[in-house]
């Protein structure tokens, strides 16, 4: 019998060498027992890689560091025992934050509630508005997460490719780097590529989707048709591997867009590519360039505001197809 509930609160200065230990022996103590834990939560650049230990205790430093604010982690205890941690960062804007880190022991899942909903408290305080959280697709933390206000909304596949295929080198689109002027044609490419109910839970607004960007350092490429974007490349390099990310409408542009990503990522080995469940005509291109597939995951969304609708008045013939607030 357990002797009390763990309580989640926010990480003080005071618990950084537990933390320390935490991460340097991969393991939580118990006063004695030991069990082998695991970040759960899943971020784009990361995905596929073997994540360093010491980086969850530069993180956790990170936060009393004057920064800014951007990275802040919640632990979970019993009696002096750490049982779970929690942390999130902001993406591209404060709006939007992502959980990086969950780390539970085994059986402990109404652990997990309490942190995640320690955590959505505490940043809904800071102004937050929504919290995504990437998990396994079989993640025994999916109740636990849905417990604590987080839906999922999407599921997506890992695809993996030992190295690049050199008869690709001649097929390459003529792309240009993003501007801030892509920003808007940029969203309308959203609206017009990922289907609505994603969209509901993701991002309606143009200064939702701006916010709601992942983060990583990517070089991202801009397909011009016409005089209108008509693709978005995104392209990502570490520690020798290589991932891309693509958005096109047209189907029928993604096994030219693949070609072109796959030589900017030619010297890369593994390369990566996250594909969503509604992009079928890419996975299936994936498949004939021998990608292999690899894990698949749930993404969720914690909305910690709801928008409030509001009559406006409207000049006659006004038109304005994609909300920008």
């Amino acid at each position: 019998m357990r002797a009390s509930n763990p309580v989640a609160r926010p990480l003080r200065p005071t618990d950084l060498p537990a933390l320390a230990s935490l991460w340097a022996r991969g393991k939580l103590p118990f006063g004695g027992d030991a069990a082998i834990v695991h970040n759960e939560a899943r971020v784009w650049e990361h995905l596929g890689l073997d994540e360093h230990s010491l980086r969850l205790v530069e993180r956790a430093l990170q936060q009393w560091a004057p920064i800014g604010g951007r990275h802040l982690t919640w632990i979970a205890l019993r009696g002096l025992a750490l049982r779970g941690l929690a942390s999130a960062r902001c993406r591209c804007r404060r709006s939007v934050w992502e959980v990086d880190h969950l780390i539970v022991a085994s059986g402990e899942e109404d652990t997990c509630v309490s942190l995640l909903e320690q955590l959505a408290c505490g940043l809904g305080r800071a102004g937050v508005e929504k919290v995504f959280l990437r998990l396994d697709a079989h993640s025994r933390l999916l109740d636990a997460a849905r417990c604590a206000g987080f839906s999922p909304y999407l599921h997506e596949r890992l695809w993996r490719l030992e190295r690049a295929p050199q008869e690709l080198d001649c097929a390459i689109l003529p792309m240009r780097p993003r501007t801030a002027a892509d920003l808007l044609p940029l969203f309308q490419l959203y609206n017009a590529s990922v289907p609505v109910a994603v969209r509901r839970s993701e991002a309606l607004t143009l200064r939702e989707w701006a916010a709601a960007q992942e983060r990583g350092s990517c070089q991202h490429l801009v397909l011009e048709k016409g005089g209108r974007l008509a693709a978005w490349l995104r392209l990502a390099r570490q520690d020798g591997a290589g991932r891309f990310a693509l958005l096109a409408p047209r189907r029928e542009d993604a096994p030219l867009l693949l070609a072109t990503a796959l030589h900017h990522l030619r010297d890369r080995r593994p390369i990566f590519c996250l594909v969503p469940e509604y992009e079928r005509a890419v996975a299936a291109r994936l498949v004939d360039l021998g990608f292999q597939p690899g894990a698949e995951y749930a993404v969720l969304a914690n909305r910690l505001v709801r928008p409030i609708e509001e009559a406006a008045s409207v000049p006659a013939g006004a038109h304005q197809p994609y909300p920008v607030s």
